[in-house]
Parts: C-alpha cells; structure tokens; sequence
C-alpha cells in the first residue's frame, strides 16, 4: 500500500515536473525550466522507490506462506 502512494506521489510530481518544464521554455525562464526537470527527475525516482516498497512487500508476503 505504501509503495503505491509512493508511485502516485510521483506521477504527480513528474507531471507537474513536465509541466514547470514546459512553462519555463515557453516563457523563456532557463531557470523554471531547469526546476522544473528537477521536479520531474524526483517524481520519476519517487516512482521507481515505490515499486521498489511494492516488491520487497510482495517478497516479504511469499516467505510468510
């Protein structure tokens, strides 16, 4: 459950990430730009921390059985 929480936060983050990009290269701001890929990369490894809670859950459970 938690690792799924992680993964939606993420897609969240990475969205907004894109979109920050997206602003900041249409308003010609280098740096909202650079923010905003900064906020994509962190949705992105917040995404990949949750598969790897899902995992270590799904392990867990089998060596209880």
């Amino acid at each position: 459950m938690a690792g799924e929480m992680d993964k939606l936060k993420g897609k969240k983050e990475e969205l907004g990430g894109k979109a920050r990009e997206f602003k900041g290269e249409m308003m010609g701001e280098e740096t909202v730009k650079r923010e905003g890929k900064l906020e994509e990369v962190k949705g992105d490894l917040r995404q990949a921390w949750g598969e790897i809670k899902e995992k270590a859950e799904d392990i867990r459970k089998d060596m209880k059985r």
